[in-house]
């Protein structure tokens, strides 16, 4: 139910919110698996870590799916038919970073 209400929260995303909630949850990925680092054995940040890069996945999957890829392991979900994703504009040529 919860990956149902993300891909509901995305969906009401423009642009521009889409990738910065990109943005949000990989920092949230990034910092806690420095953490984990040197706190493996803490279960509440093990969870939260799952929660944040399952957030980040789906997320990078509707970007992918809407305006195309912008890491290589979701290329294949926007180029069906042809490597296509070069000829999509860039984000920061948008001002999305």
């Amino acid at each position: 139910m919860n990956n149902q209400m993300n891909s509901q929260m995305n969906h009401r995303m423009n642009r521009r919110q889409l990738l910065n909630h990109i943005n949000q949850v990989s920092f949230a990925v990034d910092d806690t698996k420095l953490y984990l680092d040197t706190h493996p054995c803490d279960t509440e940040a093990l969870e939260y870590f799952r929660k944040m890069s399952q957030q980040r996945n789906e997320s990078l999957k509707e970007y992918a799916a809407a305006y195309g890829p912008l890491t290589i392991d979701t290329a294949e979900d926007s180029c069906t038919e042809r490597w296509n994703w070069i000829n999509e504009p860039w984000p920061w040529q948008e001002g999305g970073c």
